[in-house]
Parts: C-alpha cells; sequence; structure tokens
C-alpha cells in the first residue's frame, strides 16, 4: 500500500514540482527494543520540592503524564552526598539520607522524594537510582567533589563495603516503605574524568575501582535480598566505551576508559552487572564531524555486544558542544534547540540501537540549553515559574508515543542529518506503528508511504498526526486524522509523530489522549504514610460513551469499619479528580479509603504515621 503526497513550490516564478521522498517502513525488520525515555532530578528537584502542591503538580504533569505532558517512562533520582557548602551553587548539592553510619533520616530530600513518588503516581514504573559522588562521611577529603592529590578514586580506602550497604539500605528503604522499586542503580557517572574543584558533586574513579564497587555492592544487594541491578560506567562521552583516557591514566597510574574491553569483557563484572552499556552522548553533536560519524565509530565496538544480548542505554545528554562548536550557553525555548537534539535522539536510536534515551536536567534555572522545563525561580527572586521549551515537546514526540516494549522496525528513505530524519516503531501490543520525523530544513516536505510486512489481517488507512512546530500552538499538537488519499506536509522545522493503527481505524478524539483510562480508578494515595496530609486520585470515565455524570462518594474508615469523614460526596462528570486528605487530630494507624462511583467500588490502604 502507497500513501503518496504531493505540494508544489514555486521559485522565482516557475512552477516546480517538490521532489516526493519514499518512506519505506518493513515490519519484519526488527532492531533494538525500547526501554525508557528518561531525564533526572539532579539537583532541582530539592529546591522545587518547596514549591506549592499546584506549581510542583504542573511540572510532574508536563514530565510524566501522557495525556497533559511528554509521558516520560522512567525517572532518575539522585542519591546525594550531603549539602556540601563549599560548593558555592546550592543548585548542585543535595542532602544525603545518612545520618551517621547505618542510620538515615527519611524525611530528608523531601522534594526528590515528592517528584519520585509524582512519577510513580503518574503512570511511571522504572526507576534509576544514581550516584555522582559517596557521602561526605566517606570521602577522602570530606567533599563531595575531588581535589587533586587524592588518587584515582575520592571514594575513602577501605569502605566499599560501607557505600555498598549504605546504597543498598536506600533502595530497600524505598522498596519497603515508599513503595518504589528502583530497577538500577548506578555507583559511579562520568567516572573518567577528574572532578577537581567545588563546581558540582562528582568523583572520579578507575576502572580497578569501578570493579571493586560492583563486587561489593552485588554482594550486599544479594546479603539484602534486593533485587534491583547494577548499571555501569555511565560513561561521560562515546569514545570513552572504546579509548582510554590516556592523561587521568597516566596522572594516577590506572586504567580509567576503554569501558567495552577493561569492563565487559570481564567475566567477574558481566556476571555481576546488568547486561546494559550505560553512557553519555556528551560531546558528539559537531554536525560536519560527529553526529553520524562517532555513533557509527560506538556501534562498530558494541555491535558485537548487542548480538549477545546486551543493550545500550543513552543515559544522559544536553548541549555542550552545539552543532559548530558554539556551546550551549544561552536559554533556548525555540525549534532550534529542539531540533538539534531531536537529531541527537534520531541517531542514538537509528545509529547506535540505543533501547533508552535520557535527558539531563529536567528543570532548570540556567541561562544554558539544560533544561526541558526552566525556571527563574532562585535566580530573580522567588517566582515560582514554569517555563517549558519546544525541547520538551520535541522530546516528547518520542516519549508519549513510543512506550516501554515497543521495537524499532525498518525505515527507510530519510536520515539526512541535513534535513529530514525518521524511524519508525512497533507498538507493544502490534496494534500501532509509530513514525517519528525531523525536519530541521527550511522547506516542508513531500513524502511517499510504502508498507511492508503487513500479515492479512492487517492495514493502514490512517494517519494521525501530532506536531511540535515553531507555531506556539504546536507542542505535541494533535491534528485529525489523514486519509491515505489526503494531502499531507511535514512542516519545515518541526519534529512530527505520525501514528498509524493496524486494524485500519482512524484514531479518534484526537485532542484527547488515546491513552486516557476509559474505567474507574482509584489510586493509591500520595505520600504513604504521611502525616499529615495526603493526596487520593481518582478517574471517573466516560459511561456508555455518553457525558453523563455519575454519583461518586469518597470516604475513610478505620480498621473497624467505622467511618471516619467524607471526602466527595456529590456527581462527577467524566475526569481526573485529586482530593487533599488532612489527618489532622487522628492517631497513627492503618486507615481505609473507598471509592463508590455507579457500580464502581474500590478500596485502598493508607497509614498515618506521627
Amino acid at each position: 500500500m502507497k500513501l503518496k503526497i504531493f505540494s508544489m513550490l514555486f521559485i522565482m516564478g516557475a512552477e516546480i514540482v517538490a521532489q516526493t521522498i519514499s518512506i519505506d517502513v518493513d515490519l519484519n525488520q526488527k532492531y533494538q527494543t525500547i526501554d525508557n525515555f528518561s531525564a533526572s532530578d539532579c539537583w532541582w528537584a530539592h529546591k522545587i520540592g518547596n514549591w506549592s502542591i499546584a506549581n510542583k503538580d504542573s511540572i510532574a504533569d508536563l514530565l510524566f503524564s501522557p495525556t497533559k505532558g511528554i509521558g516520560l517512562s522512567a525517572w532518575r533520582f539522585n542519591l546525594g552526598g550531603g549539602i556540601d557548602v563549599s560548593i558555592s551553587d546550592s543548585w548542585r548539592t543535595v542532602t544525603t539520607f545518612e545520618v551517621s553510619p547505618g542510620n538515615y533520616d527519611w524525611t530528608r530530600n523531601e522534594g526528590g522524594q515528592w517528584f519520585l513518588k509524582a512519577a510513580k503516581e503518574r503512570g511511571v514504573n522504572q526507576f534509576i537510582a544514581f550516584v555522582n559522588s559517596p557521602p561526605k562521611s566517606m570521602t577522602l577529603n570530606g567533599h563531595t567533589y575531588c581535589t587533586d592529590g587524592l588518587g584515582s578514586t575520592n571514594l575513602k580506602d577501605g569502605y566499599y563495603n560501607q557505600f555498598s550497604k549504605y546504597l543498598v539500605d536506600i533502595l530497600k528503604h524505598f522498596r519497603d516503605s515508599v513503595g518504589v522499586n528502583f530497577d538500577y542503580v548506578s555507583p559511579v557517572n562520568e567516572p573518567q574524568w577528574e572532578w577537581n574543584g567545588s563546581g558540582q558533586e562528582g568523583n572520579r574513579a578507575s576502572n580497578d575501582d569501578i570493579k571493586k564497587m560492583v563486587d561489593s555492592l552485588y554482594a550486599e544487594l544479594n546479603n539484602q535480598n534486593v533485587s534491583t541491578k547494577i548499571i555501569i560506567p555511565e560513561s561521560g562521552e562515546l569514545p570513552g566505551w572504546y579509548t582510554t583516557a590516556s592523561s587521568i591514566s597516566s596522572k594516577y597510574g590506572k586504567t580509567y576508559g576503554n569501558y567495552l574491553n577493561s569492563l565487559f569483557n570481564d567475566a567477574s563484572i558481566t556476571t555481576k552487572a546488568a547486561k546494559i552499556f550505560a553512557g553519555h552522548s556528551y560531546w558528539s553533536d559537531l554536525l560536519s564531524s560527529e553526529v553520524v560519524q562517532a555513533r557509527q565509530s560506538l556501534y562498530s565496538y558494541m555491535e558485537q555486544y548487542l548480538s549477545l544480548g546486551y543493550k545500550y542505554w543513552a543515559t544522559e545528554y544536553c548541549i555542550l558542544e552545539g552543532t559548530s562548536g558554539q556551546g550551549g550557553s544561552g536559554r533556548d525555548l525555540t525549534m532550534t534547540t529542539a531540533l538539534d537534539i531531536a537529531r541527537i535522539i534520531h541517531f542514538d536510536l537509528a545509529i547506535t540501537n540505543a533501547s533508552a534515551w535520557q535527558w539531563w536536567l529536567a528543570v532548570s534555572k540556567y541561562d544554558y540549553k539544560d533544561g526541558l522545563i526552566f525556571t527563574n525561580y532562585g535566580v530573580t527572586g522567588t517566582s515560582q515559574s514554569i517555563i517549558p521549551s519546544k525541547t520538551l515537546w520535541a522530546l516528547g514526540n518520542y516519549s508519549r508515543y513510543i512506550r516501554p516494549g515497543s521495537q524499532r522496525i525498518g525505515c527507510s528513505g530519510a536520515n539526512d542529518k541535513y534535513g529530514l530524519m525518521a524511524s519508525a516503531y512497533l507498538d507493544s501490543a502490534g496494534t500501532k506503528v509509530i513514525l517519528v520525523f525531523v525536519n530541521v530544513g527550511n522547506n516542508e516536505r513531500e513524502l511517499e508511504f510504502s508498507f511492508s510486512g503487513l500479515d492479512s489481517s492487517q492495514e493502514i488507512k490512517y494517519l494521525t498526526p501530532y506536531i511540535t512546530s515553531n507555531k506556539l500552538e504546536d507542542n505535541l499538537k494533535a491534528y485529525d486524522p489523514v486519509s491515505v488519499d489526503s494531502i499531507y506536509k511535514i512542516p519545515s522545522k518541526s519534529v512530527v509523530t505520525l501514528v498509524c493503527k493496524l486494524d485500519g481505524s482512524a484514531i479518534t478524539g484526537v485532542n484527547k489522549r488515546e491513552e486516557i483510562p476509559k474505567s474507574f480508578q482509584l489510586n493509591q494515595n500520595y505520600p504513604n504514610p504521611f502525616n499529615p496530609s495526603t493526596t487520593i486520585l481518582f478517574t471517573i470515565p466516560n459511561v456508555k460513551t455518553t457525558r453523563r455524570a455519575v454519583f461518586a462518594t469518597l470516604k475513610v474508615y478505620d480498621t473497624l469499619g467505622c467511618e471516619v469523614t467524607t471526602l466527595v460526596n456529590e456527581e462527577k462528570l467524566p475526569g481526573d479528580y485529586k482530593v487533599e486528605f488532612n489527618a489532622n487530630g487522628m492517631p497513627s494507624g492503618i486507615y481505609f479509603y473507598q471509592l463508590s462511583a455507579g457500580n464502581f467500588i474500590s478500596t485502598k490502604k493508607m497509614i498515618v504515621l506521627k
């Protein structure tokens, strides 16, 4: 089946038919399975965690909601090393839960915990705990950054087991008491850099240091029966996978870098760490020599491992270098930066076969191209400003539609780093094809589609576009489905996701997300345990495809079944609802809250802990 879309260009008064680009999608050609798209809470969350609930909800919705925002499917949670007052920027240091060896204050980092729980409440179910530095109490210089003269790492000699116990204690607490299970823990971050200087948390680690950490951490995870897997090494650059960092290696007499050969050819590591290469895409964005070439080089080294079941995760990126070496300075909310980032995402997925793609700062206060959302809070007074960028929405062209379990499939015809790029994915249920186009060119592009690999029960009749462009309103804006016989144009300077249903039908209600629940839901309250207040979310769906209201009650009961209070007692139209419950005056203990709406009844447990 072919969908041909034509347009006309008029140049200097002469009528010229624009060349049609053939996009060939092959469902039989399978590549990597997508695990997640993500970003980090480092280190902004502990600051913004002090904001109003309404403003925090707005940020959480933009990041995690698949209906109101970009639907990130994983979250990176920084395990801080402790407030270090010698770091002048308080947004680059965060408290640790450790009070003394083996003792913790779980009320600390309230902001980071709030966003962690907010992610879970909005459907995120993959969590990564990562470390920039061991706690100050375990470092040689008493800081969460390095200095000269320390040796190969800042972790004290003989402290590997204590550091491992600290990490696993935290993972176990969040699993058992908060209900957040960390799938992965990353004990080192960009370990081939020296991290000398008080700009932010950071710790170098030689390959031998990393092996000691993995050995100790693996033993402690087993000792405490925690199933979290270890990912390493969060390389700071692509060449670090296959080249040695010669300067730091020479300085400290230990090997740094060349991680594929030094770590993943070592059986003592491969049996203890996850089969995931976790690394960053920094310093790889020069259009003339790196965007494609650096990824082709990396893939040539990784290919043999990927064929053995390993995965590559691009676990951190923002613009540091720039397309022409201009650097990342200067906050940019426009499509200029959004397109540069979308191009990096495209080639990380299409060349290196990345199974995950993760951004650096989800929220930034800086005059730098490092945020998805920006704020002036802490810079120009105390305004709780929320400033989404086009970069946020461009990432959403991937993250909102390419959900975990989707698989990249064959897509040829557009792979021009100066023009149009395209990739295609089959969703985990095998019911939809998702195509993502990045058009960095100044002209709209005309397309011709062909689909192969469809079975006899499958056909594609409609494409539903979701567009991010220079237009103010084009922030993943949903447009009406396009028939195979309709005229359609990929706009210039845009990122466009086309969703195609394989049953031949069109996506309806495009101004509302397909993933909006079509059934009643009562969510687990958060936080839980709580003191004194908590939030309860519930959903009233369309009833029998009408917009009728239903009578709903939300009540709280004690363990004897006696009613404590009524929170809702009225008719509710279809929609998502949030109720704040304050337990002031109530004793500690277990309570139950119950939603009754129509024929739906659901009860959940909550704990007041004072």
